[in-house]
């Protein structure tokens, strides 16, 4: 499995690519998502046996902050 972390600033589109990639949804619609609170996590199979574990985090201030000093183990382990 390879981990795959989606990081950066709030409203920067990182949601957005997760869901026009990964689960097809149109690019016209990505208007209508809202904002990821702390992280998501997302498992995709592809490529026969390869498993990707993506993990889409929050861009807001308060998050990050916690990215960095508090779980940057758990965050940045296995990436």
């Amino acid at each position: 499995m390879k981990k795959m972390l989606l990081m950066g600033y709030s409203g920067a589109g990182k949601t957005s690519m997760h869901s026009v990639i990964f689960a097809n949804f149109p690019a016209k619609d990505t208007q209508k998502i809202g904002y990821t609170v702390e992280r998501q996590e997302h498992k995709f199979k592809f490529m026969g046996t390869l498993t990707l574990n993506l993990w889409d985090c929050g861009g807001q201030d308060t998050f990050m902050e916690q990215y960095f000093l508090v779980q940057k183990e758990t965050i940045f382990r296995g990436v």
